[in-house]
């Protein structure tokens, strides 16, 4: 299967100490409030920096904050829409102040194991609420109906509203659309398991739907209404948005013979381009970068650069794309 080759132009690179290992975790790479940020542990440190808008450079802001259990492992941390930081940790959700000072501290249950459930947080469109995730009660007899998702008042840290979850002891990501706050996806891993729901605030409450296939984990930058959601094992790759039919591009039908789509994170490059990496193993070396068409799925091109073997490339939404070296993290473009 014969494709378009384009080059890659190096735009910019810079240095975010621990990215490399830190872009695994599921805060590694987010979006908030309308922006791209990076989130990297560097000793007791968390590192948060955002991306600029200027395709010319990689950070416009770097945050830097104590972690709220030093020598733990690094809780989830997401950057807020007025410059503080909330960072969800096995037994507690901390929010900081824009100058580093503790706003408040919300206390839970711990995780039995961060290898197996932690917790995630984001602040909703408003501003006003932090929704995060944590363990529910265990009702008389030792039946567990499932993880809770709270709504928090970001102001204080006051309970708003809680609803139960479909998972249980799972492993979460929130993430936002690139183009509205509003539309938040929620990741729950469970193994080899996945719950993927679209979380709101409506009529007063928190409110929690499945949205695509049941099974398939978000993927990637959402962008003007439209998502995309990825097969675990990379067999398909499936696009929705709300008035148009559900598109599903099958591994074995569109990519070249034996190669599969890997990594977490195919995105919209563009409106009208999605960057995806393909390769015959999940996590293999050897991934190459594809260029799909925004709205059908196909391949249109490869890209091909010099120096680069990253398997997650990293669609900012403006044409350009992020990949990450050890601490170092380049911008790119097509040429």
């Amino acid at each position: 299967m014969a494709h378009t080759r384009l080059g890659a132009e190096l735009l910019a690179q810079d240095e975010l100490p621990g990215i490399g290992v830190s872009i695994g975790h599921y805060d590694g790479r987010l979006v908030r409030d309308r922006a791209n940020w990076l989130v990297a542990g560097a000793g007791d440190d968390l590192l948060v920096g955002r991306v600029d808008q200027d395709p010319a450079r990689v950070f416009s802001a770097r945050l830097r904050r104590p972690h709220p259990r030093p020598g733990s492992s690094h809780g989830f941390a997401s950057p807020l829409p007025d410059g503080g930081l909330a960072v969800s940790g096995r037994d507690a959700i901390t929010v900081y102040e824009a100058d580093g000072r503790v706003r408040w501290t919300y206390e839970h249950d711990p995780w039995p194991d961060q290898d197996i459930g932690s917790g995630a947080c984001t602040a909703d469109a408003s501003g006003r609420r932090l929704l995060a995730t944590m363990l529910g009660p265990v009702l008389i007899g030792g039946s567990y109906p499932g993880d809770r998702c709270v709504a928090l008042r970001l102001a204080d840290g006051r309970p708003l509203d809680q609803i139960t979850l479909p998972s249980a002891s799972a492993g979460y990501l929130f993430q936002q659309s690139l183009t509205d706050p509003g539309q938040l996806f929620l990741d729950a891993a469970m193994g080899d398991t996945f719950c993927s729901l679209g979380v709101s605030w409506q009529d007063g409450g928190l409110r929690a739907e499945p949205l695509g296939r049941a099974e398939e984990p978000f993927a990637g930058l959402s962008l003007g209404g439209a998502y995309l959601k990825l097969d675990v094992g990379g067999e398909w790759l499936s696009r929705y948005e709300a008035g148009r039919p559900d598109v599903i591009a099958e591994a074995e039908t569109v990519l070249p013979d034996g190669l599969r789509f890997v990594g977490h994170r195919p995105g919209f490059l563009d409106g009208d381009r999605i960057l995806v990496a393909v390769a015959e193993e999940q996590w293999s070396e050897e991934a190459r970068h594809l260029v799909l068409d925004g709205h059908t799925l196909r391949p249109v091109a490869e890209v091909r650069y010099p120096g680069t073997i990253c398997l997650d490339p990293l669609s900012l939404g403006d044409g350009t794309w992020l990949t990450v070296h050890g601490d170092t993290v380049r911008r790119w473009r097509t040429a």
